[in-house]
């Protein structure tokens, strides 16, 4: 690696360092919520009863039959040693000690592993926060650090377009300018452009109300969601066939005195609409309170600021929207 290939993930790292410390400490430290970015003065000596210890706090040995939960009990019954960590919970261990130490593909990698074994709870918020925060310092940034196995350097020919190379590529115009730090779409022959081998594909949770956007084996963004009412959100594999800003509402089962112009203030669609197929779509939405909750007729509905961002990453005809349970 090139001395400045040296330098650009030194400082990468280090800002994800920095910028991470809550993330990692919530995660080592989560039944403490007045932490506010650092660990209390003197760290936990003892670990909450039923709560699995994590990071810095002490480690159980054979050696130290206490601290493993192991002997008398209030009543001098013998007291059972914590249940071993699941794959998830493994998986989520690794990937924060490898944000710690700055190896930041590795940790995607594992982190990702952790959330498609479905840890949840603090551990798994902490994940989300982390894997969010690792794709804006990779992938999802201005810059292609060396090594980064999921981004390359593209440099233009004459005749190309941003629309010509982001579909070589299987990702929309849109997020060919965001990484590359564009204002207009114009380029000339020679320039040396960031992009990332898609598509896209995304995953729907519905018991979780979650959606989650996956390039490979590395999850980029995780989002909350609504879905529909009485289980009219449907199941299995779609595929994203087109895509509008604001988008009109005229729903077929609904008056014309019901329908709404793109960009309506009283638009329930809110600002973009990805179409998969049956009139069934994710939207934004006028009514933010109702994201997490068994809302909609059917569509999957998120936040205007996630469905911008999701809807600069998806590719009509490219895109895989898989909706599970």
């Amino acid at each position: 690696m090139s001395t400045m290939g040296r330098v650009l993930v030194t400082v990468v790292a280090a800002a994800v360092l920095v910028a991470g410390t809550a993330i990692v400490v919530r995660y080592m430290y989560p039944g403490d919520g007045a932490l506010a970015g650092k660990a209390p003065a003197g760290a936990p000596t003892a670990t909450p009863a039923g709560q699995a210890q994590t990071g810095a706090v002490a480690v159980a040995s054979a050696t130290n039959p206490k601290a493993a939960g192991v002997g008398a009990g209030a009543a001098g019954a013998p007291v059972a040693p914590p249940a071993p960590a699941g794959p998830g919970e493994a998986a989520a261990d690794d990937g924060m000690a490898l944000v710690n130490s700055g190896r930041l593909f590795q940790a995607e990698v594992r982190l990702s592993e952790a959330l498609r074994a479905g840890v949840d709870g603090a551990k798994g918020k902490a994940v989300r926060e982390a894997l969010n925060l690792l794709a804006d310092r990779t992938q999802l940034s201005g810059q292609r650090l060396p090594d980064d196995p999921y981004s390359k350097t593209y440099q233009v020919a004459r005749g190309d377009s941003v629309t010509t190379i982001g579909g070589r590529f299987l990702i929309p115009l849109e997020l060919v300018m965001k990484l590359n730090r564009m204002g207009s779409p114009d380029i000339a022959a020679g320039q040396s452009l960031k992009v990332i081998q898609g598509p896209v594909t995304v995953e729907v949770f519905k018991k979780r109300f979650e959606i989650q956007a996956w390039l490979g084996d590395v999850c980029l963004r995780v989002y909350p969601v609504a879905i529909g009412k009485n289980d009219a959100t449907p199941e299995g594999t779609f595929t994203v066939k087109i895509k509008l800003r604001n988008p009109p509402y005229q729903p077929q089962h609904k008056a014309k005195s019901e329908f709404r112009d793109g960009g309506a203030p009283d638009n329930p669609l809110g600002a973009r609409w990805i179409d998969i197929g049956n009139h069934y779509g994710i939207h934004g939405t006028i009514d933010p309170t109702s994201i997490g909750k068994e809302a909609s007729e059917g569509c999957i509905r998120m936040n205007n600021k996630d469905v911008e961002e999701l809807f600069d990453m998806v590719v009509p005809g490219a895109t895989k929207v898989m909706i599970r349970p």
